[in-house]
């Protein structure tokens, strides 16, 4: 109700604006431009997880513990992910894998060796297609269920694909009972490809309770971790079950 109230007072507030420009002698374009905005408005702040403007998202834990949740979106990678759970291992590391379902199917000894490691699994959909966001209900429960069914497990944690939230999305997850989890430190690695920039962005950013996204599909990823992991040894890496519970 919340959330629907958020939506409902900002459309409220857009035409108030409105009515008074029309009221003080504007142009009727002027209400005819206003109007066309608001769904750009809308379309700026689906892509905010971290404002929980749709629906509550776990984007970080208010801690003054030294705990961080390492988060890795869009495998298993069968090249990739194997050398970032070396990796973690070595430095006794957990994260958290969002899989997407299809990539979870093709790679089964991947998801298995994340999960016989001790770290935590999540859902990100089964295709990640670019469209997702524009998915009716039934279209995104079906992907929420058939990962969930690859995942093996009661899973109850999602990512949107894209980090996208809408009143769609915030519906079937309401009605499926997964909890949504977002983060408070990018890292960008999909688009920057110089570890070293990932590595200071990253480290530029951490505090107690953050919630880091990166991407276990990318190389310049891996890099980056090899710095970035040493660099963190003051705190203890959990997953983001674990960090709830801090």
């Amino acid at each position: 109700m919340l959330r629907s109230n958020k939506q409902i007072w900002l459309i409220l507030i857009f035409a108030a604006i409105v009515a008074m420009g029309l009221m003080l002698g504007l142009s009727i374009w002027f209400a005819v431009f206003s109007f066309l905005v608001l769904p750009l408005i809308f379309f700026v702040i689906s892509f905010q997880i971290q404002w929980n403007f749709f629906l509550e998202a776990f984007n970080y834990k208010r801690t003054s513990q030294k705990v961080l949740a390492l988060t890795f979106d869009d495998g298993p990678h069968p090249e990739i992910t194997p050398q970032i759970l070396d990796l973690l291992k070595k430095h006794n590391a957990k994260a958290t894998f969002f899989c997407i379902g299809q990539h979870a199917e093709k790679h089964p000894e991947i998801l298995k060796r994340i999960l016989e490691e001790g770290h935590g699994v999540g859902n990100h959909s089964y295709s990640h297609k670019n469209t997702f966001p524009f998915f009716g209900e039934s279209q995104i429960k079906t992907e929420l269920e058939q990962t969930d069914a690859i995942l093996k497990q009661a899973n109850t944690l999602f990512r949107p694909p894209f980090g996208v939230t809408n009143p769609t999305i915030a519906k079937v997850v309401k009605e499926t009972g997964h909890q949504v989890i977002g983060w408070n430190v990018r890292s960008f690695d999909t688009v920057i490809k110089n570890p070293q920039t990932i590595t200071k962005r990253i480290l530029n950013k951490v505090k107690p309770g953050s919630i880091i996204l990166m991407h276990d599909t990318r190389p310049q990823t891996l890099e980056a971790l090899k710095v970035i992991l040493p660099r963190l040894s003051g705190h203890k890496l959990v997953t983001i079950s674990q960090l709830q519970q801090a």
